[in-house]
């Protein structure tokens, strides 16, 4: 079972390397975290390429994951199953802690809030981002490994629960268009009602089924200060 959800799932060739992550990481950054310095920390980091992005932005990345992949590449990366084990980090040890596409794996919920919130500094900054279950409860099960779904208001309590402050849970297209004005948000929506096809989670990530796909699978993005 080592390494096999990124071997399966996040194979090189079902998921190549694109621009997206390195766009994704720059919104982040300039949207919510309003810098690009100080240690932070990518949750189940998978293959490792949000860290390496990250690091070259001026981040000090660290990563942690079940899979061995991140590792072997000789980036800063700890091995840990988030789910059943403690994060393994000091407290108040990071200014910045991301987890995309994770949370949804995790079953002890609670477990890992408790760990996060502790290695994250007084004033830190948490993003969470994950699908949104009221968009993508058809195909969620699909992932065999997938385990607690998610909506807008239910991510926004679990961060409220744990004490984080400013808290704003809100959707998000994996579409970078849309990010730059809230008029462009619309256009997912046109697109899910022309093609409504709910494509397979290992589907081969060509132009037309990004499109498609990510105008469907509305994802949500959890953000909080400790």
């Amino acid at each position: 079972m080592k390494n096999s959800y990124t071997q399966i799932h996040y194979n090189e060739e079902l998921r190549p390397y694109t621009e997206f992550p390195r766009l994704l990481c720059e919104h982040l950054s300039d949207k919510y975290f309003k810098a690009r310095t100080g240690k932070l920390l990518d949750v189940c980091c998978g293959r490792g390429e949000f860290i390496e992005i990250y690091k070259d932005l001026g981040f000090d990345a660290y990563g942690v994951d079940m899979d061995s992949v991140a590792l072997q590449k000789g980036l800063n990366v700890k091995i840990a199953d988030v789910d059943n084990e403690d994060l393994p980090f000091e407290d108040d040890f990071f200014d910045v802690i991301v987890m995309k596409s994770a949370i949804e794996h995790i079953r002890n919920i609670y477990h890992l809030m408790e760990n996060l919130r502790r290695v994250l500094k007084p004033g830190g900054k948490l993003i969470i981002l994950t699908c949104d279950w009221k968009r993508n409860f058809k195909v969620f099960f699909d992932d065999v490994d997938h385990k607690s779904p998610f909506t807008t208001f239910s991510l926004h309590d679990v961060l409220v629960r744990y004490d984080f402050k400013n808290v704003v849970a809100e959707d998000i297209y994996y579409l970078p268009f849309s990010w730059k004005n809230r008029v462009y948000k619309f256009i997912p929506g046109i697109i899910s009602r022309l093609f409504p096809i709910d494509f397979p989670q290992t589907v081969k990530l060509n132009p037309f089924v990004k499109m498609v796909k990510f105008s469907r699978e509305k994802q949500i993005i959890g953000y909080g200060e400790k």
